[in-house]
């Protein structure tokens, strides 16, 4: 049996693991909400960022607006910027086509479709078969992004000249 003397050099000890693992818990919480909290703003910082120079006021503004809206709200942007990047580089590449002797010429055009299928196939990387709604936006953002920097960097060729 034990003693009362014996009970009570346990307890204190039984009370303190209690009040270390109920501070534990609570900086588990605490640490669940900060990490969720944080890919929340990175995730919606990566849908944001798409909004750089190389892509048109419309679309940031779209962005910021579809944010607060629906899945389908995003998807329409990305879309629509697909629209006006996919115009920008088309009148790019004939305007660039336009200056071009006709060596550069054919080898702009073996750069552009060896693009055209790097683009894909980047692309295609973040469209997971399996995956959400959030894996088919990421896939239309990519198209975005790279159609707009292939733009912009058609159009520094094109200063170059």
């Amino acid at each position: 049996m034990s003693s009362h003397f014996e009970l009570t050099k346990v307890y204190p000890t039984i009370s303190h693991a209690n009040r270390q693992a109920d501070t534990a818990s609570r900086l588990v919480s605490r640490a669940t909400k900060v990490m969720i909290i944080c890919l929340a703003v990175f995730w919606n910082g990566q849908l944001l960022a798409e909004t750089d120079d190389d892509t048109s006021k419309e679309y940031s503004d779209c962005l910021h607006k579809a944010v607060e809206g629906t899945w389908a709200d995003m998807f329409e942007c990305n879309g629509d910027e697909l629209d006006r990047q996919d115009a920008r580089l088309k009148d790019t590449h004939k305007k660039l086509m336009s200056k071009l002797s006709r060596d550069r010429k054919k080898a702009l055009l073996k750069a552009q479709r060896a693009w055209i299928k790097f683009r894909e196939a980047n692309c295609d990387y973040y469209s997971d078969p399996g995956g959400s709604r959030a894996a088919r936006l990421d896939a239309s953002g990519c198209l975005v992004r790279m159609t707009a920097a292939r733009a912009k960097e058609l159009e520094a060729m094109l200063v170059g000249l």
